[in-house]
């Protein structure tokens, strides 16, 4: 008897080894500071009694958040957001203002994921970059400002406030497929820095990375996926790194936010100096 306890012992230990493995293999870490996009659902308008601080705002993660291979918060996963702050607009021109805070959504395995940040709203790890356009037009006294809207569909970005443990048994693995060696001759980057150094700052500037010998042509031709009549961008500077050229060029920020949507915005810069279309497409994370 007592070698059959010792055998049993042995075996749960085994079992217990195993069941242990299996778990942690199919456990998968969502860390803090995750980056989640949502959309809206609904249109807001700040105006007389629309909307109120404390409002709920139908929302959901606008596409899946994915942690080694593994989607860990499915896109379309509804999102608690609420209106934080309204202040109505007023007269002399003055805009209404609004900010939307994201605070919860799920993960694969229904777990309550607690965020922080939002539109308008800085997360407690993210530096935000807040654009105030100056009208350089004296307004008479008694045209009102603009009421603060966000239509639907307003994509904003939000952070996973701590690490967590999510459980991914049975979900599928996200399959890549390696195409990097098929980088076009174009890359480039919207340069935050330069617009936190003014408090009113006039210009968009980008980084553009070509090879040596190509154009120095450069326009913004499709916005959100959507083609426009090409803007052009101003080079300001370049420099030469062995076979590739680093070109600073801008744009006025009036000029490009005017076909903007509110919230994230995705760009596509080309080289229209080239016989056929070389772009590039970057997200504008910039809150206007």
């Amino acid at each position: 008897m007592p070698d059959f306890s010792k055998r049993f012992a042995r075996l749960f230990l085994a079992f217990s080894i195993l069941f242990h493995g299996q778990v942690f293999a199919s456990t998968v870490v969502l860390p803090t500071e995750t980056r989640i996009y949502i959309e809206t659902m609904e249109d807001l308008v700040a105006k007389g009694d629309r909307v109120s601080q404390g409002q709920l705002v139908a929302s959901k993660v606008w596409r899946d958040v994915v942690i080694d291979g593994v989607v860990v918060v499915k896109a379309g996963t509804p999102v608690i957001s609420r209106v934080d702050s309204v202040k109505r607009r007023q007269i002399a021109g003055v805009k209404g203002q609004m900010t939307i805070g994201a605070y919860e959504t799920q993960s694969i395995d229904g777990q309550t994921i607690q965020l922080s940040g939002g539109y308008h709203k800085e997360g407690k790890s993210r530096m935000a970059v807040a654009i105030t356009l100056g009208v350089l037009l004296i307004i008479p006294i008694f045209i009102p400002g603009e009421a603060a809207e966000l239509p639907s569909g307003t994509i904003f970005d939000a952070y996973v406030e701590k690490d967590w443990n999510v459980a991914t048994a049975g979900v599928p693995r996200v399959e890549t497929i390696d195409l990097s060696y098929l980088e076009p001759d174009i890359e480039a980057e919207l340069l935050y820095d330069k617009l936190a150094e003014e408090e009113k700052p006039k210009y968009f500037e980008f980084q553009i990375t070509v090879p040596a010998d190509a154009p120095r042509e450069f326009v913004i031709d499709r916005i959100n996926s959507e083609e426009i009549k090409p803007l052009k961008l101003k080079v300001l500077s370049e420099a030469e790194i062995e076979d590739e050229a680093v070109i600073n060029a801008r744009i006025k920020i009036k000029t490009l936010v005017k076909k903007f949507d509110k919230g994230i915005n995705f760009i596509e810069i080309a080289n229209s100096g080239s016989s056929e279309r070389v772009s590039t497409r970057l997200m504008v994370d910039i809150e206007i």
